[in-house]
């Protein structure tokens, strides 16, 4: 008798095991973060709601916004680690006043370095609307953004962020701006975000931005998640001097990934130096 009949194995009691085996494998290769050549993607669709009230001794009138959003990003990772390079877009159907549509879309992209340890780069945007959009647009105009940012990992289960930046055109001709954030992972497939973000226009309009949100991906075989949040911004000048902004939306992840936290921390860019001054606007 041979020595592997005598330790009991048949040719057709291997094939439940390779099967098994396989499966682990597929498991395994879907939970990988991005590798050397891969390409990855993100596709977001959110709905903002903005309150501006009015504001006295101006006695200007309430202005209530709202946005609906269509975010695409596309990653291409050269290295792991190393660097990748990302492209996006997105358009902003905003409705300052009631029926009258604005676009406000824009598209740019990063490169960066990343590591397990955290990622550091560079963005650039370029953003225009058609129609005015009050009250941050009188009319059609152009603004073009550009600024470095960072993530560390701190541990598992936070990431801290920065960025610091500027930008030329509307909304006060040009400014600089910075902005610090933090996530939290309650589990891996759960997030709270924190950011505060200031910029100062040379028309000598300074906004103060605070925002949170959380994010939930509920199943790891469907790569969508959810979130809500709330937007506040208090600005100097304009007439007006805060905006209320209550948010959510979905977001469809693409490429290697398994949970919320490999996502966001191995695919696309969420946390660029992209200009978000407040009223979950982003130019």
């Amino acid at each position: 008798m041979s020595k592997a009949r005598s330790l009991g194995w048949m040719p057709g009691a291997a094939l439940p095991v390779v099967a098994a085996m396989s499966v682990a494998a597929a498991m395994s290769a879907a939970a990988m973060p991005a590798r050397a050549g891969d390409l990855s993607g993100l596709v977001v669709g959110d709905f903002a709601y903005t309150r501006v009230p009015q504001v006295k001794p101006q006695a200007l009138p309430n202005i209530d916004t709202d946005q609906y959003t269509f975010k695409v990003k596309g990653l291409y990772t050269f290295d792991d680690p190393g660097f990748g390079v990302q492209l996006e877009g997105q358009d902003n159907f905003y409705f300052g006043k009631k029926f009258e549509l604005a676009h406000l879309w824009s598209a740019g992209g990063s490169i960066f370095f990343r590591d397990n340890k955290g990622t550091i780069g560079a963005s650039f945007s370029y953003a225009s609307v058609d129609a005015p959009a009050p009250p941050l647009f009188a009319g059609k105009d152009s603004v073009e953004s550009y600024g470095a940012f960072g993530e560390y990992y701190v541990l598992k289960s936070l990431t801290l962020q920065a960025k610091v930046g500027g930008t030329t055109g509307a909304v006060g001709e040009a400014s600089v701006y910075g902005g610090v954030g933090l996530v939290w992972y309650d589990s891996p497939d759960f997030a709270v975000h924190t950011e505060l973000n200031f910029t100062s226009y040379t028309s000598a309009n300074n906004w103060t931005n605070v925002k949170a949100w959380g994010e939930y991906l509920p199943f790891n075989s469907i790569p969508v998640s959810l979130y809500m949040g709330y937007d506040f911004v208090n600005i100097s000048g304009l007439g007006y001097t805060r905006m209320s902004t209550f948010l959510g939306g979905l977001k469809f992840h693409f490429g290697e990934g398994y949970t919320l936290r490999d996502y966001q921390r191995t695919g696309p860019l969420e946390w660029t130096a992209n200009s978000e001054p407040g009223a979950n606007l982003k130019f």
